[in-house]
């Protein structure tokens, strides 16, 4: 139920997040509608008006359309959850840039029919003053403490409470998030608004501001969620304080989309009151709608970052891009090898789990789980080869193993310990709770089944 729960706030999120991402990049703003520069009376003739309402309404149409292509993971096993999501974002990605696609080339046959002028060859002025000045501003690292400290407190927790081995990839991922983000922002291309350099480092320095107080919201928001996903996973938190900080993410995230519209008022006033023009480097061939988005290549543009509605892309013309591509698929091919490769290494080896007794405990053993079970607690013991119908309601399921709480037709709740290609297992009753257990090497899970029955016969 939990990671349904939290599969379902996650779809929920995300799509919201590419709907209105989508909608802000393709809106008319700054002589600009769907990344195509037109003139100001161009935005109020009736073929442009027509072009904008239907790629919204399109638009519209596949957000309802991307939350349907979720409904299959409330068949799917877990592990195909998992798998089926993350390739379930990548369609929906696409999805959502289809009509972005479709309108921007209709739009641009428009331009072409009606010889409107370019905006490329427009002069470029920067302040060389303000530049100066942005530079030696300094950078506030101190409240990203807050969530260094959150994080180290998780760690702890999980090491003292032995968490699965796979669970501390989410904080290693959420670090290099934590790191890259705060690169990214020291490294923000200043714009020059106008003439005045006192207006261009007020404007500079509150966008600053806003990216990373947005940043630090999201990052600090994540890792109170880790937190508490992490402890509930562990038994050591109610899932009510996991539905606290669910709520407590969408309330940001409202937070963040108002705060972002301060901004754009409070830089239009700024303009305004000087009565200044802002300058802009726009050309259309530039821009290209790909199977992730908009992305821009200008060989001629110094700048490493390029604004487009509510974000910031690479211009993918920069070798520093490059890098960052070769980096991000580097750290996805590794995760995914640690993640399923790793496991999977463990199985064909044959050190995937090792179950032994030893001083009257049954030791369960695996570099990637560990339990402990007392012999002097086990009430009765039975060896099945089939263990029926049964959902993972925490912890772990690698195709290769499950770990963690489940609840079976015939066996009821029960904590799980087992290798999944290995169809024999031990099922102990206690008092209290209900063991499944399992070695990777069926003959040695026999052996112990008999091992255990002999003790319990004994004692009765």
């Amino acid at each position: 139920m939990l990671f349904f729960i939290i599969m379902l706030s996650t779809v929920a999120i995300v799509n919201i997040a590419f709907y209105y991402s989508t909608k802000k990049t393709a809106s008319y703003q700054d002589g600009r509608l769907l990344l195509v520069n037109i003139p100001a009376y161009a935005y109020n003739l009736s073929e442009v008006k027509e072009i904008e309402h239907n790629f919204k309404q399109e638009t519209t149409k596949i957000l309802f359309l991307s939350f349907l292509t979720y409904l299959p993971m409330i068949i799917l096993p877990d592990f195909a959850d998992i798998l089926y999501f993350l390739i379930i974002i990548w369609i929906n990605i696409y999805l959502f840039n289809l009509p972005f696609k479709k309108y921007r080339n209709q739009l641009l046959k428009i331009k072409k029919d009606y010889n409107w002028p370019s905006q490329s060859t427009k002069t470029v002025k920067v302040d060389l003053a303000m530049l100066a000045h942005m530079e030696k501003q300094p950078f506030n690292y101190k409240r990203y403490l807050i969530v260094l400290i959150v994080d180290i407190i998780c760690l702890a927790g999980m090491i003292y409470f032995k968490a699965n081995i796979t669970s501390y990839l989410y904080l290693v991922l959420q670090f290099i998030v934590l790191i890259i983000g705060i690169i990214l922002i020291k490294r923000l291309p200043n714009k020059t608004y106008c003439d005045d350099t006192k207006i261009n480092i007020t404007i500079n320095s509150l966008r600053i501001d806003y990216v990373s107080h947005c940043f630090f919201s999201l990052i600090l928001i994540d890792a109170l969620f880790n937190f508490a996903i992490q402890f509930y996973l562990l038994n050591k938190l109610p899932f009510i304080i996991v539905t606290i900080v669910i709520i407590l993410m969408m309330i940001n995230m409202i937070l963040i989309i108002n705060h972002t519209k301060d901004y754009q008022r409070k830089k239009q006033e700024i303009l305004a009151s000087e009565n200044q023009k802002e300058y802009t480097i726009d050309d259309d061939s530039c821009w290209k709608i790909g199977f992730l988005g908009p992305y821009y290549y200008n060989k001629s543009d110094p700048k490493t970052f390029v604004y487009c509605g509510t974000q910031m892309v690479f211009n993918t013309a920069k070798t520093s891009y490059k890098y960052f591509v070769v980096g991000i698929w580097v750290f996805v091919i590794g995760l995914l090898i640690i993640v399923f490769g790793y496991p999977f290494y463990l199985e064909y080896t044959n050190q995937l789990v090792d179950v032994a007794i030893e001083n009257n405990v049954i030791v369960v053993d695996s570099p990637l789980y560990d339990a402990k079970i007392n012999l002097d607690n086990i009430n009765k013991v039975e060896l099945t080869d089939d263990l029926g119908d049964g959902i993972r309601t925490n912890g772990s399921d690698a195709i290769v193993y499950t770990t963690g709480n489940c609840t079976y037709d015939k066996y009821g709740d029960c904590k799980v310990y087992k290798a999944n290609f290995h169809d024999c297992f031990i099922i102990l009753y206690t008092d209290d709770i209900t063991y499944i257990i399992n070695d990777d090497d069926i003959k040695n899970t026999k052996q112990i089944y008999q091992q255990i029955k002999g003790v319990i016969n004994n004692d009765y």
